[in-house]
């Protein structure tokens, strides 16, 4: 909760001085019993503004959120509370458990972005006995 808090902070006083500022969305990492689960909040952001790549067992996650302007929307609006930030979004997530990472299915649902990966046995530090010829 510090984090956030903290992250929240930094962010209104880079809006205070006018500088743009990468988002970094909120994440839930989680294992089920075969997968790993990633879930990242993207509210807003469109399947299409989104990259998701792997490289060496990181997850980083790009995405671009624009808010429609007035006048697409057809009314002019005054906000009294913007809190939603729109912007840039950047999340580089370390792969901590030995997944099939080639393997990995994505959905964008209600904001919520959902990668999943399947677990492997991992090897290492395992006893195998070899048998001597």
């Amino acid at each position: 909760m510090v984090y956030r808090i903290e992250r929240n902070f930094q962010g209104l006083l880079e809006h205070a001085l006018g500088e743009d500022r990468i988002c970094e969305p909120a994440v839930d990492i989680y294992e089920a019993k075969n997968s790993l689960i990633i879930e990242v909040e993207l509210p807003g952001v469109n399947k299409e503004d989104l990259e998701l790549y792997i490289i060496t067992d990181r997850l980083y996650i790009r995405a671009q959120r624009s808010q429609e302007s007035d006048q697409e929307k057809g009314r002019s609006r005054s906000f009294l509370c913007l809190e939603r930030e729109c912007g840039q979004y950047y999340r580089e997530i370390e792969i901590a458990v030995p997944c099939k990472t080639s393997l990995g299915k994505a959905r964008l649902e209600n904001g919520i972005l959902t990668v999943e990966f399947e677990k492997v046995e991992d090897r290492r530090g395992q006893r195998r006995d070899l048998k001597v010829e």
